[in-house]
């Protein structure tokens, strides 16, 4: 059996870590086997107190508090980068303090380690809310309809990203490309490590299986999701000039059809139509295809939160000249 280590990153989640513990202590992972190494990243909340309470009799769970830098590190880059010095797996998987996940997650995972594939990248919505239609029921529709093109392209075996908060890499793999420090920093940690990790020659596997579907807590803001936004952006304006493109189109659809609109509004009303019925029907198949009953709810009014998000996280990308992210403002 293989040795997993599993890296989590925590600064500030006092709210959520313990959801993270218990879904991470409910694996069905022979303990023996299993690694679970915390980084405390100078929380100035209760994490690290609730940690070392919950893993005092889990002698695979290890809290490491980070109070220092290596190589000019910032961030949660600095945790990651610290914590696989402890790592003694052969793979090495990542998710995040605010994620839950699921039983099997570290066999489906394992399982997709084919020749060669250096790196294995799930799936993530959000947790269900008792409302009708809730903000995070949005967001999670929103990060399955991204998910299945980066798992479409993969298809064709053209890399896209892949997701700190459900990935795992082989050791190998992250040697190969001398880890973080060698990598360097980046508020995109995860796309940055999984490009590195292709530019050494592995390959790479994407799961769109309900088996690998990790949960996460929902942005409680707009303005926070916004934040957020900002660093997912800092990676698609990495992409190649081809798919940057698909980045200014969806960016850019909400503008065109107003203006489209006023010059020309019966072809305006089809194409948002068009649109809308397009979006919502892929999304309804997604949603059958993971068996996801409850997120049904948010899918008559995703199209419009889609559209209107994208333009709002362009603007924002090149109006925002910083980013503050757990308490901390990066340049970047």
């Amino acid at each position: 059996m293989k040795k997993v280590s599993i890296l989590i990153a925590a600064r500030n989640e006092a709210a959520n870590i313990l959801d993270c513990l218990r879904a991470l202590a409910a694996l069905s992972y022979p303990a023996q086997h299993l690694q679970i190494l915390i980084g405390d990243d100078a929380s100035e909340d209760e994490t690290a107190a609730l940690i070392e309470e919950f893993i005092g009799e889990k002698p695979h769970f290890k809290l490491v508090r980070i109070t220092a830098t290596v190589t000019a590190l910032k961030g949660k880059t600095n945790v990651l980068a610290q914590l696989a010095h402890h790592a003694t797996g052969e793979y090495l998987f990542f998710t995040d303090a605010d994620i839950e996940v699921p039983t099997d997650w570290i066999q489906n995972m394992l399982a997709a380690f084919k020749p060669n594939v250096g790196v294995v990248t799930g799936i993530t919505t959000m947790k269900p809310h008792q409302k009708m239609v809730s903000f995070g029921d949005l967001q999670g529709l929103e990060w399955l309809y991204y998910l299945s093109f980066v798992r479409l392209f993969s298809l064709f075996e053209i890399p896209l990203t892949a997701m700190g908060n459900n990935m795992a890499v082989t050791r190998q793999a992250y040697d190969a490309v001398g880890g973080y420090e060698n990598i360097g920093f980046s508020i995109t940690e995860d796309y940055a490590l999984f490009r590195a990790i292709l530019s050494k020659g592995f390959r790479f596997a994407q799961l769109f299986d309900r088996r690998v579907l990790t949960l996460s807590t929902p942005i409680p803001t707009f303005g926070a999701l916004l934040m957020q936004r900002k660093r997912w952006m800092y990676g698609a304006m990495s992409l190649p000039w081809q798919q940057r493109l698909g980045v200014y189109f969806n960016g850019l659809l909400l503008p065109f059809l107003v203006i489209l609109g006023f010059l020309f509004p019966q072809i305006a009303l089809w194409l948002t139509f068009a649109g809308y019925v397009g979006v919502t029907a892929w999304v309804a198949g997604i949603l059958s295809w993971l068996s996801l009953s409850r997120a049904w709810v948010a899918l008559p009014v995703f199209w419009f939160y889609h559209v209107g998000m994208n333009f709002a996280m362009l603007l924002n990308f090149y109006l925002q000249k910083q980013t503050v992210w757990k308490g901390r403002t990066y340049d970047q």
